[in-house]
């Protein structure tokens, strides 16, 4: 009688470790998507701000010569 128990006992800890494990392999499943996700989304980003910041020194250049061609007044 105490042996059943105590096997039923180990039976029903086994599972609730099955249960654990399963549920734990899954949420890494879940975060690797997500990370992977992100990485795209930081990759997507990284590229726009690369052409961000070339479109930024396009027009710096394109200001800094109008300034040049520009006639500044005289002072006297």
């Amino acid at each position: 009688m105490a042996d059943e128990t105590f096997q039923d006992q180990e039976a029903d800890l086994l599972s609730q470790l099955e249960e654990r494990v399963v549920k734990a392999l899954e949420a890494v499943g879940t975060l690797r998507k997500e990370k992977a996700l992100l990485q795209k989304e930081v990759e997507q980003l990284k590229s726009e701000l690369g052409s961000a910041k070339s479109k930024n020194k396009q027009a710096a250049s394109r200001i800094s010569k109008l300034l040049d061609q520009m006639e500044l007044p005289v002072s006297d």
